[in-house]
This record gives C-alpha cells, sequence and structure tokens, in this order.
C-alpha cells in the first residue's frame, strides 16, 4: 500500500504539526531520504533532519531484534512538552546554531552548562542562557542530543551508603608532618606553591602502570605522570624528572611544599624532600589525615575531571604518553567557575611572572 505524496505549501518559520509528523513517519517506513521528504513538505532539511533526531525511538521486533525508527507520536509529545516549558518562549526559540553549539560542547567537548554558558556569552551567539536555565532545558529534553546521561558529573553521581568508620587517634612519626602544621597561605591558597599529590589507578594490578597527579592550590594547574607502577621508587622517579626540567631553583620556588595521603608510596619523606640535583631540601611534605580525601580537594577534583577520559578500571597502560599530555592540556585550559571562569594554564602564568 502507497504512502500518499501530498506537495504542501511552504510553511517557513512555523513548527510541523501532527499531519505532517504522520506524512513523514510514512515516508520513512518508504525508505525517503530527509531531502525529498523536506521538498515534499515544503520544509528545510534541516527541520526534517531535527525531527527524526527528536522522534526517534527504539522497536523491539517479534524476533526480539531491535532497530531505531520515527515515530510520529514520539515527535508530537516532545514538541507538546517543549510548547509547556517555554513560558512565554523559550529562550533559545529558533536559535537553531545555539543549540547546535550547546550540544557540541557539552557532547564532545565535555563542558558543563557552567562553562557553555559563560563561553555563549563571550562568544555572542544570538542569546543568553544563565547555566540554571541550562540545566532546566536539559532536565526537560528540551535540546537536541542532549540529558543528563551527557553531564559528567551527573551521571557519575551515585547516592552512598552512609558509612560509619572508626578513627582511632594515630600520631604522624616525628619525620612526618600532619597537614596540621602546613602553613596558614597552604591552607587559604594566598600564596603560589603548595601543592597536592596522588596516584590514579586503572586496574586493581600495582604492577600496571598509573598516574601521579600534583595539583597546585591556588591555581588548580594540574602535572600528571605516567609511572610503570605504583612504587615509590616511580614516584621519586617522576619527581625528579619534573625537577630536572624546572631546575632545582625553580622547583624550590614553585613546589614550597606538597600534601600526600598515607599511601605507601608516599612514605619516605626524606627521599621525596631532597633535590635529586644537590643535598639541598626541595620542598616540604605533608599528610593528610586518614580517611580524610577532602583535605586534598583540589586534587581530587581534578582526578574527577581526568575520569572524563580514562574510566576506572581502563588499563592505564593503553593510554600513550602523548595522550596523558593532551588529557592534562584540556583539563588546565578547561575554564573553571572557581576561578571566574579563567583556566588554570592562565592563573598559572600569571603566578610565574609576578
Amino acid at each position: 500500500m502507497g504512502q500518499q505524496e501530498t506537495i504542501t505549501h511552504s510553511r517557513k518559520g512555523k513548527h510541523l504539526n501532527r499531519d505532517e509528523r504522520l506524512q513523514m513517519e510514512g515516508l520513512l517506513n518508504a525508505k525517503r531520504a530527509p531531502s525529498e521528504i523536506a521538498a515534499l513538505l515544503g520544509r528545510d532539511v534541516r527541520t526534517i533532519e531535527r525531527e527524526i533526531k527528536r522522534g526517534t525511538v527504539e522497536r523491539i521486533h517479534t524476533d526480539l531484534s531491535r532497530s531505531a525508527v520515527y515515530s510520529a507520536d514520539r515527535g508530537q509529545d516532545v514538541h507538546d512538552l517543549n510548547a509547556t516549558a517555554k513560558g512565554p518562549q523559550l529562550k533559545l526559540g529558533a536559535h537553531y546554531k545555539a543549540s547546535e553549539f550547546i550540544q557540541q560542547q557539552i557532547v564532545e567537548e565535555r563542558c558543563s552548562p557552567e562553562v557553555v554558558a559563560h563561553r555563549m556569552d563571550e562568544q555572542k551567539h544570538g542569546c543568553s542562557v544563565c547555566a540554571k536555565t541550562l540545566y532546566s532545558y536539559i532536565d526537560q529534553g528540551l535540546i537536541d542530543g542532549v540529558s543528563n546521561e551527557s553531564l559528567w558529573e551527573k551521571r557519575k553521581r551515585r547516592k552512598r551508603r552512609r558509612k560509619t568508620v572508626v578513627r582511632r587517634p594515630k600520631k604522624h612519626p616525628a619525620r612526618r608532618k600532619s597537614i596540621e602544621k602546613r602553613p596558614e597561605e597552604a591552607e587559604d591558597r594566598s600564596v603560589f606553591g603548595h601543592w597536592e599529590i596522588d596516584l590514579v589507578v586503572g586496574g586493581k594490578d600495582a604492577a600496571k602502570p598509573v598516574l601521579m597527579t600534583l595539583t597546585e592550590r591556588k591555581t588548580r594547574k594540574i602535572l600528571i605522570r605516567k609511572l610503570a607502577d605504583k612504587t615509590q621508587q616511580s614516584v621519586l622517579n617522576a619527581l625528579a624528572g619534573i625537577e630536572r626540567s624546572m631546575g632545582a631553583g625553580a622547583f624550590r620556588m614553585i613546589f614550597k611544599s606538597i600534601t600526600a595521603d598515607n599511601g605507601s608510596e608516599f612514605l619516605d619523606v626524606e627521599a621525596m624532600e631532597k633535590s635529586a640535583l644537590s643535598r639541598k631540601q626541595r620542598t616540604q611534605l605533608f599528610y593528610a589525615h586518614a580517611y580524610a580525601s577532602w583535605e586534598r580537594g583540589s586534587n581530587e577534583n581534578g582526578n574527577r575531571m581526568i575520569r572524563r577520559f580514562i574510566a576506572k578500571g581502563r588499563d592505564i597502560s593503553t593510554f600513550s604518553r602523548e595522550r596523558i599530555r593532551q588529557i592534562e592540556e584540556w583539563i588546565n585550559r578547561y575554564p573553571r567557575k572557581i576561578l571566574q571562569f579563567q583556566t588554570a594554564e592562565e592563573r598559572y602564568i600569571t603566578e610565574l611572572a609576578a
């Protein structure tokens, strides 16, 4: 039974109606191309393509196989929902380029709605949308191709069961300095040069490669180094490599202190504090309390950004050093709300020039 083809006069600037959506469904079932459908309905081909994307659903066949098909009912339902969410009119309105920019920034560039809103305001995309509005649109499914699953922080957030942790007072050995003795300038981030260190692991095998991360507390600049394994010697080798690349004097100026957790890989205080190029002390090492990862919050946040590219359980040996460098660069060039949408790299360069 053939699909009746009706050439419709152009309705440019008006929404597709239910009859047009039903015609689209029949034409798509007949394997007609979007360009043909656009010509038959007197519409722009992009309008048809967006509608197909909006109204596509997964159909389960009798043999339990699945396929993606366009549903006129689904397309109409999404349209009706959008209409109820408009108020007088959606701020994005007919700004299709702005919608496409939002999709590209969130899905492809892994940016947060805060950063997208800031970039839209900077780049003048014809409309200004605040982050709160973007979150609302995403919650309601009003931006094609973007959902809460597209938002990294939201999709990774899980309800955690509260665990009761019994802390036994444990004094740091004399040669290990507690975070409580760290200078006030490091605590309040008023002075540049105080860092936090951690390891990011892939699987459970300690013999496999890991990432060592160093995050500067004031600027949030992050350094990422791929280590052969999770050992003290690998950590010392990586620190020595950073010191050699900077020079002993510059390292002492830039790394005034480093705060670590109580992992065995960081427990050789003397070796970590001693310069690899001279007998002088190159930095001061402080240790956070057990079960208190928030005391190294900048480092933890930086590690979460790495997880956008390297999921938990992924074998880090499969990531080249060049790829690790690219991830480091992306994080350091990412506008941060806490830095008034400057990047860590910009703040870091400013501090070095001061």
